[in-house]
């Protein structure tokens, strides 16, 4: 079974226990993608209603719950925890990553990785919080000493980001690809292939797809880009776009 078609077993699941036990469930953290294949299928249910949250206003991975319909969940009932570490300038998101997963997080535990101008912060299942403060020693052969941090005191550094123009022929996804992170169509399509690109947090599969204005893309180990907007056309008739890249 894929990862989709088991995600969909899975919501279907959690909808007929909430249903039968009239008992609201919390469940993993999903990635925006996930949240609304979940949501599709959670509506099918007229007995339960359902909320994600992770932790704050402007989460992209949230927590999942599950309730009869009619009642409501507060944002307090999620039990999830933030800690935090001094970063070094080196540490990025992926390491990490790579840190939680040597210790046995799984991604489904944690919520979003975030920095502050000196702080990393790592939102996650309150149930696994002692652990990680326990075992997470090392983070990209840094010495990390982590502790609990208290979520109204957070202050997280804007992403930064840079913006230019790129001119192309299409909106198709293989030219803006090429022309934002500067590569040649042929390696544009490898990474396509090779199920590396996301368009808006999903699998980008058709190298033809056509972009748009604020479409996001992001490509696993190259970073991530937006369309910010069409800005006109050349003599030629190639479309000029403005395009951040996060770095």
């Amino acid at each position: 079974m894929n990862s989709n078609k088991l995600l969909t077993a899975k919501a279907h699941d959690w909808s007929r226990q909430v249903a039968k036990k009239q008992a609201r469930m919390f469940f993993d953290f999903f990635d925006p993608a996930s949240q609304e294949k979940i949501a599709d299928v959670l509506k099918e249910y007229e007995q339960i209603d359902f909320a994600f949250y992770g932790g704050t206003e402007f989460a992209e991975r949230k927590m999942l719950c599950v309730f009869p319909k009619g009642e409501c969940v507060e944002e307090k009932e999620y039990a999830i925890d933030v800690i935090e570490f001094d970063k070094n300038d080196d540490i990025t998101h992926r390491d990490i990553l790579g840190a939680l997963m040597g210790i046995g997080i799984s991604r489904e535990k944690t919520g979003d990785i975030v920095f502050g101008s000196s702080k990393a912060y790592i939102y996650l299942k309150e149930n696994i919080s002692d652990y990680v403060l326990t075992h997470l020693q090392k983070v990209a052969n840094h010495a990390v000493c982590p502790i609990k941090a208290d979520r109204e005191n957070i202050v997280v550094a804007e992403a930064e980001s840079k913006e230019f123009h790129i001119i192309v022929a299409s909106m198709r996804a293989d030219g803006i690809i090429s022309a934002a992170f500067r590569l040649s169509r042929s390696a544009s399509l490898q990474f396509i292939k090779a199920e590396r690109v996301k368009l808006n947090h999903r699998l980008l599969l058709k190298q033809a797809k056509e972009l748009k204005e604020g479409d996001l893309i992001s490509i696993r180990g190259k970073g991530r880009m937006q369309i910010v907007e069409q800005t006109g056309k050349t003599r030629k008739g190639n479309i000029k776009l403005t395009v951040k890249r996060y770095v």
